[in-house]
């Protein structure tokens, strides 16, 4: 992500915040900081006590303390749906219902931890699965992340409440026959959206791959970071707070006038 667009997270998370100015005590690392330190940590193989604070840079202890600090307030989810109304803040684009993708991908767990199980596609070894929902666009909209070994059908119900407190108005939800369960189409037609799911036993040739390979790619840009494939740390905070907001940032500052335009 470009200088500006961190900057523009960094100011959403101050001012979810609010901390009060004039405060007892030693002032806390600036969130620009916080924010510059975990796109560039997310991409290295190091350990947390190993990045050590430098001018512009907090140190490893830092960057997790205030990751578990935002995990516990649910700071990022929040700063995920302001940067979403800023990409949809026209009164046509807000009113407009979205098309949402849904897809996982698991990855080897290298160092065990929170949400690994047996991975039946890596002959049962550790692993964790990270499952995403996008636009049809590829904007992000939501990320959870399961053991190896859980089913997707089991995550689809999350996945589609966190796109729906996301997303103003869902349309139509497109999914492989991973994802397909009398449940989840059930729950997609109870909240008046269709399920565009393949069915499970079905050939290919739908036609649903064209619309799922979005999502696909998507989850490759995001994988290319080395702490999350394979996995690094023993719990998933890297993915949830890189996963949501990463491209929704990258829009943000793609949607911004251009200069001389």
């Amino acid at each position: 992500m470009s200088p500006t667009t961190l900057d523009l997270i960094a100011r959403t998370i101050d001012w979810i915040e609010r901390h009060p100015s004039g405060g007892r005590g030693r002032p806390s690392c600036p969130t620009s900081d916080v924010i510059r330190t975990l796109e560039a940590f997310a991409g290295t193989g190091l350990c947390w006590r190993r990045l050590l604070a430098a001018a512009e840079r907090a140190s490893g202890s830092t960057l997790h303390r205030r990751l578990l600090h935002w995990a516990a307030r649910a700071v990022l989810p929040r700063v995920h749906r302001v940067l979403l109304r800023m990409v949809r803040s026209g009164p046509e684009a807000a009113a407009q219902a979205w098309n949402i993708v849904v897809d996982s991908s698991s990855v080897r767990a290298r160092h065990g931890g929170d949400l690994t199980g047996p991975n039946p596609t890596d002959r049962g070894k550790p692993g964790t699965k990270y499952h995403l929902a996008v636009s049809a666009d590829g904007l992000p909209v939501a990320a959870v992340a399961s053991a190896a070994n859980v089913p997707d059908t089991v995550l689809f119900p999350e996945l589609l409440r966190l796109a729906r407190v996301a997303c103003a108005s869902i349309a139509r939800v497109y999914a492989d026959a991973g994802y397909d369960s009398r449940e989840n189409r059930a729950a997609c037609l109870h909240e008046g959206i269709q399920p565009l799911i393949r069915k499970a036993g079905t050939e290919h040739g739908s036609g649903l791959g064209a619309v799922r390979s979005v999502v696909e790619r998507v989850l490759g840009r995001l994988l290319r970071h080395k702490r999350l494939e394979p996995r690094h740390d023993r719990d998933c905070l890297i993915w949830a707070m890189c996963a949501p907001f990463s491209s929704a940032g990258a829009h943000v500052s793609l949607s911004r006038p251009q200069p001389g335009s």
